[in-house]
């Protein structure tokens, strides 16, 4: 049985094809701006070096956000078109869940995923369990918060672990192909922002 799981959600592509549920093969290109020239080179490319053709994948899970708009669509659709068009079966993992899960860390996780103007951020348990709500602050909000919850030391890197992400993807629960839908972190601040204003 063949997995394949699928990131586009920031500036790296990560790729990762997994048989039986060990790793097989991985695929990590930094493209900023041009994900949508070099994933599908990159993902023909994996599947070609491991012998593999498209219709012998047997599941995806894929990263449906938070992190840049395009990106994410792009990810997004890709594993949704190619889960309904096979008929496998696909679940979603966030970006933060998936850098939380990759740490190494045993007490709480701060996982924030930088952009120009501030970041998204979500806080975890050691065992990945996301405490309160996903956020998006801008870069003066961030530092207010780090400083008033003393989390400067419980922020953990930005790194993938293909095995590891494997494990707590198959725990998730599949979804209809329909249903898989980016998370867009900034629009749900603008709407509360918005509700606040006509309070």
């Amino acid at each position: 049985m063949y997995t394949l799981f699928i990131d586009t959600h920031n500036i790296d592509i990560n790729l990762a094809i997994y048989k039986d549920g060990d790793l097989l093969d991985t695929r990590v290109k930094s493209s900023t701006l041009h994900h949508s020239d070099n994933i599908m080179p990159l993902l023909s490319e994996l599947l070609k070096t491991n012998n593999l053709k498209v219709n012998e994948i047997n599941s995806i899970f894929c990263v449906n956000g938070p992190g840049s708009f395009t990106g994410v669509r792009l990810g997004v659709t890709i594993a949704k078109t190619l889960a309904y068009t096979l008929n496998i079966p696909i679940r979603t993992i966030t970006s933060l869940e998936m850098f939380s899960v990759s740490s190494n860390s045993d007490k709480e996780k701060l996982v924030i995923i930088k952009d120009l103007k501030g970041c998204f951020g979500g806080l975890f348990t050691s065992d990945n369990k996301l405490i309160g709500e996903y956020f998006y602050k801008n870069n003066s909000e961030f530092d207010e918060y780090i400083e008033a919850n003393d989390l400067k030391e419980n922020i953990v890197e930005n790194k993938v672990d293909f095995n590891k992400l494997y494990e707590f993807a198959m725990t998730k629960e599949t979804i209809n192909p329909h249903k898989v839908n980016p998370i867009y972190i900034k629009v749900i601040e603008a709407l509360k922002n918005d509700k606040k204003s006509n309070i």
